[in-house]
């Protein structure tokens, strides 16, 4: 029954996802053409960028906590494809199936995720483009209408019939160890 239950929790919330993500309107710019790339963007913006992206077949890094259970059903239910871990727990493993599929799919992290603080670049973004030899690309998102919760990251949730703007960067490559410094200074750049 236990499976019943989450099964129909994961359908229920993906299509609320989906019904709501109608209401939105989206204005994008420069989203890549050639993929794989590794999508950074800050974790208070998770939302905007799920909703966007729905659909899309994009490797994400979900925490293996509890909360991560309840985020990772719907967001196969959207077509992601997620993998439990972070780099509190479970980070190796999740590193590693991340990279398997950096092959055939884009891949999503929150580099200041999951608890911060906020605006901190963690190493992982460029470990998965080094070690995957795809580049990073930066994601900004901003919304007319939102809801921004009391979390240790501001958690962003548009409101119904808001406008979303997303920015995407130029490809950013992390071609060996030394160009780690210039890609996080040029990441930092775009994401602020």
């Amino acid at each position: 029954m236990a499976k019943l239950g989450k099964c129909l929790f994961n359908k229920s919330a993906a299509s609320l996802l989906r019904f709501f993500r109608w209401s939105i309107r989206f204005e994008v710019h420069n989203q890549p053409i050639h993929e794989p790339v590794v999508y950074a963007f800050w974790h208070r913006n998770l939302m905007l960028c799920c909703l966007q992206r729905a659909g899309d077949h994009i490797a994400v890094i979900i925490s293996a906590s509890k909360d991560g259970e309840l985020i990772a059903g719907p967001m196969k239910e959207l077509g992601y494809i997620p993998i439990r871990g972070s780099s509190s727990r479970q980070g190796s493993q999740a590193l590693k199936a991340m990279l398997r599929l950096a092959k055939e799919v884009s891949l999503g992290i929150t580099p200041d995720g999951p608890r911060g603080p906020v605006g901190t670049i963690h190493p992982g973004v460029f470990q998965l483009a080094l070690l995957g030899k795809i580049p990073i690309v930066g994601v900004a998102c901003d919304a007319n209408r939102e809801w921004v919760f009391n979390s240790w990251d501001r958690f962003r949730f548009p409101k119904p019939f808001a406008k979303v703007t997303v920015h995407y960067s130029e490809p950013i490559p992390v071609l060996c160890k030394d160009d780690i410094a210039s890609a996080e200074a040029k990441l930092r750049d775009f994401l602020q």
